[in-house]
């Protein structure tokens, strides 16, 4: 007779060897490539994201809209870009707000569109709160004849669809370089998420409920970044929410890569 313990998998699905998981075991190693851009949003609408024990930002209202490119493996699969590229890279187009907890600054993720299950998989099980689309974004290519290399005066543009409609477009007009050392806190700040699943008794609480911090590790920057002139169209939906964290105010602009591990998350508080 199968015991629980013969199946394998690190999620689903669970079965004899675990091969076909949907997402390999920790740890997980990230390179990404990101178009930024840092805006205010109405600190009431923000706020409305934030459950005690969570608390704002110093500076209220402080959102960003992040559209990037991601490549993605895990440790115990460090060839899986050669053995199956698609299976390793993703897009995904997010909603990002600054917030506090017990006194120490950070972000959470208030809405994020992917396009390729695996990542929306791991996305749920890290509190991400993904869901599928479409993300597009200028990919400037240094050798080719009329775009050229990212330099002052380019032209950046993301967007992202779901469900048919377009939800939020963002553009950056790039006014020079700067140190990646130099980018805005809120673009490095750590992350909160709030981990939710349901119970699957009617009229139970959920059976998972915890504010947790994602942790980076082995952090490197890319050796460039760019700063400019950024904006954003948010765009009415009849499915998704995000209207309410429309910009009031642009801040700035930026296009710059990284990569990191995670290796682990930390439970701060469980609300169930």
């Amino acid at each position: 007779m199968t015991r629980i313990a013969d199946l394998n998998g690190f999620c689903y699905p669970l079965t004899p060897t675990g091969r076909s998981s949907l997402v390999g075991p920790l740890p997980w190693h990230y390179g990404t490539e990101y178009l930024s851009i840092l805006y205010r949003a109405d600190p009431d609408a923000v706020n409305a994201y934030l459950p005690e024990p969570l608390l704002p930002a110093l500076e209220p209202g402080i959102c960003t809209v992040v559209f990037s490119r991601w490549t993605s493996v895990w440790d115990a699969k460090r060839d899986l870009a050669f053995e199956n590229p698609e299976r390793t890279q993703y897009r995904e187009a997010a909603i990002w707000a600054g917030c506090s907890f017990e006194g120490k600054p950070g972000q959470i993720c208030l809405h994020i569109w992917v396009d390729n299950d695996f990542s929306m998989a791991r996305g749920w099980f890290m509190g991400f709160p993904k869901r599928l689309g479409q993300i597009f974004m200028s990919e400037p290519h240094p050798l080719n004849p009329v775009m050229g290399p990212i330099e002052t005066g380019t032209k950046l543009k993301g967007y992202v669809t779901a469900h048919g409609e377009r939800l939020i477009e963002g553009t950056m007009l790039v006014r020079g370089k700067i140190d990646p050392a130099t980018l805005p806190y809120p673009l490095r700040a750590p992350l909160f998420h709030i981990r939710h699943f349901p119970s699957i008794e009617a009229g139970a609480p959920p059976s998972v409920l915890e504010l947790v911090e994602l942790p980076a590790q082995n952090v490197r920057l890319g050796k460039e970044a760019w700063h400019g002139v950024g904006n954003l169209a948010f765009f009415p939906s009849d499915l998704e929410e995000h209207m309410s964290l429309a910009p009031i105010e642009i801040l700035g602009g930026y296009r710059f890569s990284s990569g990191y591990t995670f290796a682990g998350g930390k439970v701060l508080h469980r609300w169930v």
